[in-house]
């Protein structure tokens, strides 16, 4: 990489900004102190575990992608504004602590989160264990999170298990929601809603019973009612199209967390939005 025309746009405080300044030009031209997560002709990804930061490039050559950028900014402003739409709806998103250019490129700096992907803790930890509580509380966690999203007007872009991170905050853990560049608010809401609910659905039977997926549905339309009726026909049109999914693509698999061992972290955490309606 090059840093040619390199610029960045800081978004986090000034104690910040000068060591993500040093760091961003070491990575463009000796990748120093930073480790290669993924690297082709779209997009770059690194880290950088002194700063606690990813690094995220985004290739804005594609017609279809400068089109986008005339109308609502490039692949990192749209990331930004994702983030913080979701932050002012009270929903859990790292905090993206800068944006810039550098070449045909995009990119942004975000907040590492200390916490594993909902799709492969559900493979390391609870895979084929339907009666375990902490493993239902997080099908519920996840109905309240997602449901205050959509009761916002939020569709998030790519809804997939592993955009959803277990966050441990103090005494408790959160959900937060990552890959937000196609988060906004939404154009067609019912279709988008939809979509959205298919794709945090595409869970396997070893991973979802039945009556967790009941769990997670009570607690949606607990944060954003519907008439009976309504909620039932779109549970009902949710898992017609997850079943067409899964006949034409297969379950989607988790990946064994490793080495991190998070499980001693997180299981004797309780889950926030599910604490707050108990108390309540």
């Amino acid at each position: 990489m090059t840093d040619s025309h390199l610029t960045i746009e800081f978004h986090c405080e000034s104690a910040r900004q000068a060591a993500i300044a040093e760091a961003v030009p070491l990575l463009l031209s000796s990748q120093d102190g930073w480790l290669s997560i993924k690297k082709n002709d779209r997009n770059t990804i690194a880290y950088h575990s002194e700063l606690g930061v990813y690094f995220k490039s985004f290739n804005r050559n594609p017609v279809t992608e400068r089109l986008k950028g005339v109308f609502s900014g490039g692949r990192a402003q749209r990331t930004l504004k994702g983030t913080r739409l979701l932050q002012a709806a009270n929903c859990l998103a790292p905090d993206i602590l800068a944006t810039g250019q550098y070449s045909h490129n995009d990119f942004i700096i975000m907040e590492a989160l200390n916490g594993p992907p909902f799709l492969n803790t559900l493979e390391s930890y609870l895979k084929d264990k339907p009666g375990s509580h902490w493993r239902h509380d997080l099908f519920r966690e996840l109905g309240f999170t997602i449901g205050k999203m959509h009761a916002q007007g939020i569709i998030h872009g790519d809804l997939r298990g592993n955009n959803v991170v277990i966050v441990p905050d103090d005494d408790c853990y959160r959900l937060a929601m990552i890959d937000n560049e196609r988060t906004r608010k939404a154009f067609r809401f019912n279709r988008e809603q939809r979509r959205n609910l298919k794709q945090i659905m595409l869970f396997g039977p070893h991973y979802i019973t039945a009556a967790e997926r009941d769990m997670f549905f009570d607690c949606y339309f607990h944060a954003f009612p519907h008439s009976p009726s309504s909620a039932q026909s779109i549970v009902k049109r949710t898992f017609d199209e997850v079943e067409k999914h899964f006949q034409r693509k297969g379950i989607v698999q988790g990946t064994p967390l490793e080495p991190i061992n998070y499980w001693p972290i997180i299981r004797s955490l309780p889950p926030l939005e599910v604490s707050r309606h108990r108390s309540g």
